[in-house]
C-alpha cells in the first residue's frame, strides 16, 4: 500500500475510532427490524459506496459530511482512495450486516426520528477480487439538511 493510501485509510480508521470511543458507545447491534433511520443511513451508505466502486472518487468525496472533508483534502482522498481499493480489487458481493447508532439511539417514538449530529456506524460484509473477506465499516451522521453522509470509511 502506498504512503497516501495509508494516510488515507489510517486517517478514516482514526476518525472512525474516535467517533466511537466518546460516551460509551452502543454495541453495534442490527435491530429487527430497521428503522427508518437506519435505512436511510445505510440507502446513503450504499449510495456512497456505489461511487467508490465506480472509481467515481471525486464524487464520493463531495457527497461525504462537512467533518469528512475537512478531515481529509480532496487530493489525498482520490490517491489513497484510489491505491486503497486497487490493492482490494474490484467488488464481488457486498451486504449490510450491522447498523446501530453510536452513542445513544433516539430516544421516544423511533418515527420521528434521530436529530442532526447523530451518527451511525453501519458494517458491511464484502468479498473483494484481490483481498477475498473483509468487513467495510462507515461512520455515518445525520447532517443539519436531514442528509445521512459519510464521515468515516474503514476496511478490515
Amino acid at each position: 500500500m502506498t504512503a497516501a493510501a495509508l494516510l488515507v485509510h489510517g486517517r478514516l480508521a482514526a476518525l472512525a475510532l474516535a467517533l466511537l470511543l466518546p460516551g460509551a458507545a452502543t454495541a453495534i447491534a442490527q435491530a429487527q427490524p430497521m428503522t427508518p433511520d437506519q435505512r436511510a443511513a445505510v440507502g446513503a451508505a450504499e449510495r456512497w459506496l456505489a461511487r467508490v466502486d465506480a472509481q467515481r472518487y471525486a464524487d464520493a468525496w463531495a457527497m461525504g459530511a462537512e467533518s469528512f472533508k475537512k478531515e481529509v483534502d480532496r487530493k489525498a482522498w482520490n490517491d489513497g482512495i484510489r491505491d486503497l481499493r486497487r490493492d482490494y480489487g474490484r467488488v464481488v458481493s457486498r451486504k449490510a450486516e450491522k447498523a446501530a447508532f453510536v452513542g445513544s439511539a433516539p430516544e421516544g417514538d423511533a418515527a420521528a426520528g434521530a436529530k442532526p449530529g447523530a451518527e451511525m456506524s453501519i458494517l458491511f460484509d464484502t468479498r473483494f477480487a484481490r483481498r477475498k473477506q473483509a468487513t467495510e465499516e462507515m461512520i455515518m451522521v445525520l447532517e443539519q439538511d436531514g442528509l445521512w453522509r459519510v464521515a468515516g470509511y474503514h476496511i478490515q
